[in-house]
């Protein structure tokens, strides 16, 4: 399914070339609560990503939060949101990060093996750049803010996953 967010396809094949894949090899993208929104049923959409080993959920500690706009935090707070498993977590068979980072399962030969539509909301806001210092419009923190409220979905998922083990 792709991901519903709209955003100009900004891939430069010649840096991401030159460069390797080096974001894909530390940090695999995290993907927004939107792609699985716009499914039928976003718990069980989630649970057949997860349950196809090619995905796990990371984790977010504490609320996310900005004091500017006198919003206040929770530290203990734990916010799980989906992004694609390293080689490492697929080969571990986990649904949960493996520490120490890792190259993301879905790098190939030639660069991303997803359609550009279907990757991950933090992939596609990557900003290639010339000296390899890419940046992305959307971070941990920002997946963070919006997954907070999907949690639900997310322990649906694993209930499903837990009930056909």
């Amino acid at each position: 399914m792709p991901n519903t967010t709209s955003i100009t396809n900004n891939e430069e094949f010649s840096l991401c070339r030159t460069c390797g894949g080096e974001c894909c090899r530390t940090r695999p993208g995290i993907e927004a609560p939107a792609r699985f929104l716009a499914a039928a049923n976003p718990a069980e959409e989630l649970a057949r990503l997860l349950a196809s080993g090619l995905w796990v959920l990371d984790t977010h500690y504490g609320v996310p939060y900005d004091p500017g706009k006198g919003e206040t935090g929770d530290p203990d707070r734990i916010i799980l949101y989906p992004r694609p498993a390293t080689r490492r977590e697929q080969a571990e068979g986990s649904l949960r990060v493996v520490p120490g980072a890792g190259e993301c399962v879905l790098l190939g030969d030639e660069g991303c093996t997803l359609p550009f539509e279907e990757r991950p909301r933090a992939c596609q806001a990557l900003e290639p750049a010339s000296d390899f210092a890419c940046t992305s419009a959307w971070s941990r923190f920002d997946a963070a803010r919006e997954w907070q409220h999907h949690q639900d979905m997310v322990d649906e998922a694993l209930a499903l996953l837990d009930s056909r083990q």
